[in-house]
């Protein structure tokens, strides 16, 4: 990793993990998780709009799809509480989910592996992985397929 890389990924980091938690206040939830990363992604002036477009996908309808998502799991299950708390509570230094902490890990890793900075479409792809979750499912409520959103990282 060059030194303009890592200073270009701690600006990157620094505002998306800044807009990711104040997202996560907005939307209720006490800490950061992979859909509250989704959200500050969106919202990023250095995404391809063309694409996300083309998908359907965009800050305020992924917002809208995260709190459909979450009163449906609360009014079937019959759990009342925050994500976090059934996930098992925030950890790390930015004190976030696990998932949050696994989206950050997977982008960093594919960054790594094209030697490029990390990127919005890192991110996005990496929060598009796993099939379960609150991002998977707010994905699916709105029609976007998971390998569409993985596909813009290439």
């Amino acid at each position: 990793m060059t030194l303009r890389t890592a200073r270009s990924d701690i600006a990157f980091m620094s505002s998306l993990f800044t807009a990711a938690e104040e997202e996560a206040h907005k939307l209720g939830d006490d800490v950061m998780g992979p859909e509250h990363l989704v959200v500050a992604v969106l919202d990023l002036d250095d995404i391809h709009r063309s694409d996300l477009n083309r998908l359907g996908l965009d800050a305020d309808s992924f917002r809208r799809a995260i709190a459909s998502v979450h009163a449906d799991a609360l009014a079937t299950s019959g759990v009342y509480g925050s994500p976090a708390s059934i996930e098992g509570g925030p950890s790390g230094p930015l004190r976030s989910t696990q998932g949050a902490q696994q989206v950050f890990r997977d982008a960093r890793k594919r960054a790594k592996a094209k030697r490029a900075p990390l990127t919005a479409a890192g991110i996005l792809a990496s929060a598009a992985r796993p099939e379960h979750g609150t991002t998977a499912r707010a994905l699916a409520h709105l029609g976007i397929d998971r390998a569409a959103v993985e596909a813009l990282d290439q």
